[in-house]
């Protein structure tokens, strides 16, 4: 084989690796997604519990509510350390309202570490912290397919997000050590343990809808 063909199947064969880390699209909507609303939240009457295997992790799922929100993206933070990141590897910090217009990016900053997102606002912002904290959150997402994992990666910072799913709280055993997660269920608290955990089952990045 001469060179020329080596290069040629060294070129194919990285085309099909990119490829195959691409998200699959199963439909393309051609309106805006509307960031002023509000998320949807329902709690749930009945146990929807489940399993799931990850790692050196056995992990209980309980949904606690049905979920739907719509936002602009101002940061995304990858993650693969800790028994977390085996379930989520990817953290969005999402804004809604007045704040997914991104001329506030002026006056607000927002960043990402150590699975908290944190803001920066100066005095010149029109909105206040109270209307900060209530519409922005940082959401740690457990993708419920392969697809919807490749298509979170895909993400990036200002994309406009529609994510539906639910709620959910996590218990389970890694290795010999009990661990638990718990999800807000409010917009409105802060600080530690008022993040959302959603377990993503359906995800719309711009025009392009994933399953």
């Amino acid at each position: 084989m001469n060179k020329h063909h080596c290069l040629s199947l060294v070129l194919f064969m990285l085309l099909i690796a990119i490829s195959c880390n691409q998200p699959t699209v199963i439909e393309y909507v051609s309106g805006p997604i509307d960031t002023s609303s509000e998320p949807i939240q329902e709690l749930l009457a009945i146990d929807q519990s489940f399993t799931m295997n990850k790692g050196k992790g056995n992990y209980t799922i309980k949904p606690v509510a049905r979920y739907q929100i719509s936002a602009r993206v101002v940061s995304v933070k990858s993650y693969s350390s800790g028994w977390e990141s085996t379930l989520s590897s990817i953290d969005l910090a999402l804004v809604w309202g007045d704040l997914a217009d991104p001329k506030l990016d002026n006056t607000i900053s927002y960043r990402q570490q150590q699975r908290w997102y944190y803001y920066r606002y100066s005095p010149a912002c029109p909105v206040n912290k109270t209307y900060i904290i209530n519409h922005s959150c940082n959401n740690h997402m457990i993708p419920s397919s392969d697809n919807i994992h490749r298509a979170l990666k895909s993400i990036k910072k200002n994309d406009r997000v529609k994510i539906e799913g639910y709620l959910v709280n996590i218990s389970g055993t890694v290795g010999r050590k009990n661990v638990w997660w718990n999800t807000s269920t409010t917009r409105s608290d802060s600080g530690d343990h008022s993040c959302e955990i959603i377990y993503v089952k359906k995800l719309r990045v711009n025009k392009k809808v994933y399953l």
